[in-house]
């Protein structure tokens, strides 16, 4: 049941990313299609194959992806397309969108009650990432109702939801099976390389970090 709702999550993110890459960024279906193929179908294969399998010895196949789709998701941001995204969409819808990040943070609970998560990665312990969402819920709400805010609280929530985001990124990395791991006392992490759980970092945390970088361009296109 937990990996039917997480991948219906993972779906409906999607169809949001890929409406707004083709109506803000002007990107073609060949394009949006090619930038889903290379966060969700790509990832989710080589999971389902048990190609991520591996953590030891480096580099780890599963956290190599998760740097090469990161150092994407930066590039991305910060092309010719990114800006189209960045002028064509609301701030507050940009905002809002992190509200799915309280889901997710519900179902890394879930996880961690089935013990396939540690408790470092939920809530209870060293995962704060839900504050994000529910801010970014109630900011976004509000910047879509023409509601003035002034540009420095956007972004200090904006400088404060990545760095959570950073740091359940580095939780989540020294939580796995690496030979750096540093939370021994608790079930390893492996959401990295198993299917359909992949889709976490492999996606979800890469919209998480693009919306972040978006609002860090929409606040400084108001600048001029």
């Amino acid at each position: 049941m937990t990996a039917i709702l997480f991948s219906g999550l993972v779906l409906v993110v999607a169809v949001l990313v890929a409406a707004g890459l083709r109506r803000n960024a002007r990107l073609g279906p060949l394009a949006v299609s090619g930038i889903l193929l290379a966060y969700l179908a790509l990832p989710g294969t080589l999971a389902a194959a048990g190609a991520l399998d591996r953590y030891t010895p480096l580099p780890a196949p599963a956290l190599l992806l998760v740097l090469v789709l990161t150092l994407c998701t930066i590039a991305l941001a910060c092309s010719p397309p990114g800006a189209r995204l960045a002028a064509g969409t609301s701030l507050g819808a940009v905002v809002a969108l992190q509200a799915f990040r309280i889901p997710v943070e519900l179902m890394l609970h879930r996880l961690h009650a089935e013990g396939m998560v540690p408790v470092q990665m939920t809530y209870l312990g060293r995962n704060f990432d839900i504050l994000t969402g529910i801010t970014g819920l109630a900011l976004g709400a509000w910047l879509l109702r023409g509601r003035p805010v002034p540009r420095q609280v956007v972004l200090a929530w904006n400088v404060l939801g990545l760095a959570l985001l950073a740091n359940i990124v580095i939780t989540a990395v020294l939580s796995t099976p690496v030979p750096f791991r540093r939370f021994a006392d608790q079930p390893p992490h492996t959401l990295p390389s198993s299917f359909p759980f992949v889709w976490l970092p492999s996606f979800l945390v890469q919209v998480a970090l693009g919306s972040h970088l978006l609002v860090f361009r929409q606040l400084r296109a108001r600048e001029h």
